[in-house]
């Protein structure tokens, strides 16, 4: 009896090491970027050759592990369909993937408001998730990947978390902004969209880069230890764990929705968050992939008006960086929402972030996606004359345009009237306690709405500015 259970031990092994091991993100349902060369990987006994077959090509891969045991290989895709391909791997025993298929992938990350499930937090609900659960489909070609939270003090290879088709017992658990991104994108670009998902609520841009790049500033103290239940307060750990296992997952580019763990240290967001994006875009080796922002939305934060200071590195990093863009989010709240945090309007969030992709990345000239900013000022008597990128057609007429104040040679703010333009292309600013205007500002606080918008309805992003008489 001990002799077959040795020998029933031993043909186990065989088993166990006679195959192809896959990471996590090489699972059923899995979605290839299209039109290019994506990288497969894993690993197998040393020096062995896998031999891998896909469904769409006659062509038989080979590439040998190497003395560790890992091994990489670039396959072409072809354009992107609803298609339902295969991928089989062979080294002994034969590992065979199904469902696969072809068309966008993109990066989702950030920290709890794009982790946010469709079926939201305790008393916050997402709009519009009843219905797009209750209508849930499979077949549309949504597939995606949410990584499991994964601290580590060092970098890893491997993370947990694998592909899914939404259906009703899994689509709750979902990035809802990542879903309403994914959804948009299929509409338009009418192929399969698979979004990897790798978010932690409560983390840090620190959170994200690697420790040389944090200890680079002094405004974090790394000498903090943290409790167990604080662990997401660490720094780089989620680049360690969830970011750098994924960096041979081919992506068409990446979205970022996080800024509020980081008011309190607004001055190097801006740096912190370039240095990031470069790392990222090192990481996957695949040139500037494209990097879109989430504004953080207005929230009554305690401290002053970090919140509007962090907007402005938000912004001012994405003007500043090659293919990063930003999309704009003050009108997105309401009054009664001064102390959510996690905002339920995500449907706005995801498809603006679609748009900007849309017109941006994929060149659909017809898509206007860019929200309007500050461009300029005339001085004129006792008011300002703003004028402002990203108007389109111009700035809708509203009744009573909120959210202006200026300021006088005494650095008080006052509440300012706007009045528009005949060419609806400038704002009149003024109020009737500054005679001599020093400085002018839109929305610049840690809550403040908005109502200004271009003629395709995107609102205008926060501003400050000194005026120079």
């Amino acid at each position: 009896m001990r002799f077959i259970l040795f020998i029933s031990f031993l043909l186990l092994q065989l088993c166990v090491f006679a195959n192809v091991d896959l990471p996590d993100a090489m699972s059923d349902h899995m979605v290839l970027q299209q039109n290019t060369k994506v990288k497969l990987w894993g690993k197998a006994n040393k020096k062995k050759l896998v031999k891998i077959n896909v469904s769409w090509s006659k062509k038989t891969f080979h590439v040998r592990a190497d003395k560790d045991g890992n091994w990489q290989v670039l396959i072409q895709t072809p354009k992107g369909s609803f298609t339902k391909h295969t991928i089989t791997f062979k080294e002994g025993l034969t590992h065979k993937l199904e469902d696969v298929l072809i068309g966008e992938v993109w990066f989702c990350s950030g920290q709890s408001n794009m982790e946010m499930p469709l079926r939201g937090f305790k008393d916050q609900p997402i709009e519009g998730a009843d219905s797009v659960i209750k209508n849930v489909d499979g077949e549309l070609g949504i597939r995606m990947l949410t990584v499991k939270r994964n601290p580590q003090e060092a970098p890893v290879e491997r993370c947990e978390g694998k592909w899914q088709v939404p259906g009703k017992l899994n689509i709750t658990g979902m990035s809802a902004t990542s879903y309403f991104f994914a959804n948009r994108l299929r509409e338009q670009l009418n192929v399969p969209i698979g979004i990897i998902n790798s978010s932690w609520g409560g983390s840090s841009v620190e959170g994200w880069m690697t420790r040389t790049l944090v200890e680079k500033y002094n405004d974090l103290d790394l000498d903090i230890e943290y409790s167990a239940n604080e662990t997401w307060k660490k720094p780089w750990i989620m680049y360690n764990g969830m970011l750098h296992p994924m960096r041979h997952y081919t992506i068409k580019g990446f979205c970022w929705y996080q800024g509020e763990s980081n008011t309190d240290r607004y001055a190097t967001y801006q740096s912190k968050l370039t240095e990031m994006i470069a790392l990222w875009r090192s990481e996957w080796n695949l040139g500037d992939l494209p990097f879109l922002i989430v504004e953080i939305a207005p929230y009554n934060y305690e401290t002053a008006i970090t919140a509007a200071h962090l907007r402005t590195a938000q912004f001012n990093c994405a003007k500043e960086n090659t293919n990063v863009g930003i999309i704009g989010t003050n009108d997105l709240v309401t009054e009664n929402e001064l102390n959510n945090i996690h905002p339920p309007r995500k449907k706005e969030v995801g498809e603006r972030l679609a748009n900007y992709a849309l017109m941006h990345t994929y060149q659909l000239s017809s898509i206007q996606a860019l929200s309007p900013s500050f461009a300029s000022y005339l001085f004129r008597e006792n008011a300002i004359v703003l004028y402002f990128n990203n108007v389109y057609d111009g700035i809708q007429p509203m009744e009573d345009y909120i959210g202006f104040e200026i300021a006088g040679e005494d650095a008080i703010f006052y509440p300012a009237k706007a009045t528009l333009s005949e060419d609806r292309k400038a704002l009149r600013v003024e109020a009737p306690e500054v005679t001599k205007p020093t400085a002018v500002r839109y929305c610049y606080k840690n809550f403040q709405l908005g109502n200004v918008k271009n003629s395709a309805g995107l609102p205008l992003f926060g501003f400050q500015v000194r005026i120079e008489n």
